[in-house]
């Protein structure tokens, strides 16, 4: 059962994007519930009620386990709550099953704003220690795995781990050759990223990690996909979707171009080039909106769009300074095909120290896929990985055949 991917757990560990450093961090605003997450918390629930195949009832001894699992998915190495914030957070253990059922999400918010607040406390004293060099010469420890611990019963006590947290992260870089000064301007860095992803979660990440810990407490392979994850599943799945074919990626507060896919509209434009950044885009003959410092996932979910519509690019060409004149590309979306995904064939020419040969057809499949859509729309050439396939084996057979076939599964 599909309904939830949670983006907290790998916000925790920072994104590739760089940005400009901190003094200090800043308190977190609270996240606020929007009018829509009731109405859906109640779908869901009642979804898992009725159809998961466990046909388990959201009573108590669930609800208890709810709160165990958003906790652990929020912070499972016990180095951001401490143990009174656990306390408090335990009135609402035999109470979630009702919150989910009836949409009364309050405490879940609650919980996550807590989270925030305490990774930016956290996040702040690590930047304050940086002021200091550590003393390498103590003997000292630091457990990295702190899944099996309960969580610091007091400020003191939380402090003291990342006063050894923050000395093992320099004592690692100083070890591979960096000076203190280099070492701290490098856990700056990334100390501030970590900062910036928590601060940049909105309240549908809230909404969705605790949708999570609902669906995970039924078992392991249950998920909930909101509309925006449930159209990456579907991309993932299909190797194709609607927009202008660029791979994107942040870079600075600037959302730069990786890659001009092959065949897609911006290829087929030439405008648009690697390292180009977007710094504005707009619907058809619509205003510019700056997206500058805003998510990827935010930019992206803009550019895409339904095939045969219109987007417009202002861009920052690749190597120009921040105030150089920029370009503005218009380009029509259409379905862009991930060919790097698709399966691939090749043919081996191998002899043996007989002195016989063969030809050897080899067959990579990169994943599993089938555009499920164009399927279901009765589309005759829609992709798969079986038609795909059978395809391939049959133009080795038109090239003359092969004397055995090696199916390539590795990277699946």
């Amino acid at each position: 059962m599909r309904i939830i991917v949670s983006r907290v757990l790998c916000v925790i560990v920072g994104s590739l994007a760089s940005f400009t450093l901190f003094a200090s961090v800043e308190p977190i605003a609270p996240l606020q519930l929007s009018p829509r997450h009731p109405a859906i918390s109640r779908t869901v629930t009642q979804i898992i009620e009725e159809w998961h195949y466990s046909h388990q009832p959201l009573d108590n001894s669930l609800s208890s386990a709810i709160l165990d699992q958003y906790l652990d998915m929020l912070d499972g190495n016990r180095v951001y709550f401490l143990a009174s914030d656990i306390a408090g957070f335990g009135r609402y253990r035999y109470e979630l099953d009702n919150d989910a059922r009836d949409g009364d999400l309050g405490p879940a918010f609650e919980i996550f704003n807590r989270f925030r607040d305490r990774v930016s406390e956290r996040i702040n004293y690590a930047l304050e220690l940086l002021d200091t060099e550590p003393d390498f010469t103590l003997d000292e420890d630091y457990r990295w795995d702190r899944t099996e611990l309960g969580w610091p019963a007091s400020e003191d006590e939380m402090r003291e781990i990342w006063r050894l947290r923050v000395k093992s992260d320099a004592l690692t870089l100083v070890m591979a050759d960096q000076t203190w000064a280099e070492a701290a301007d490098t856990l700056r860095e990334r100390y501030e990223r970590v900062y910036k992803d928590i601060s940049e979660l909105d309240a549908d990440d809230a909404f969705e990690s605790f949708m999570n810990s609902v669906a995970r407490t039924m078992d392991p392979h249950s998920s909930y996909l909101s509309a925006q994850d449930s159209e990456e599943y579907r991309i993932d799945m299909s190797n194709t979707y609607e927009g202008i074919g660029a791979r994107l990626q942040a870079e600075d507060e600037f959302v730069q171009v990786v890659e001009v896919i092959p065949g897609g509209p911006a290829h087929l434009d030439g405008k648009l080039q690697a390292d180009d950044r977007i710094t504005a885009v707009a619907e058809g003959d619509g205003e510019f909106t700056d997206v500058i410092g805003w998510r990827l996932d935010d930019v992206v979910q803009r550019i895409r769009g339904p095939g045969g519509s219109v987007i417009r690019l202002r861009v920052l060409p690749a190597g120009a300074e921040p105030g150089s004149p920029q370009k503005i590309i218009a380009l029509t979306r259409d379905k862009v095909k991930l060919e790097d995904q698709l399966a691939k064939k090749d043919v081996r020419d191998v002899t043996l120290e007989d002195g016989r040969g063969y030809r050897i057809g080899i067959i990579t499949v990169p994943k599993f896929y089938q555009d499920f859509a164009a399927r279901t729309s009765g589309e005759a050439d829609y992709t798969s990985t079986s038609r795909d396939v059978s395809r391939l084996i049959e133009e080795f057979q038109q090239e003359g055949g092969i004397d055995g076939l090696v199916m390539d599964l590795r990277q699946n």
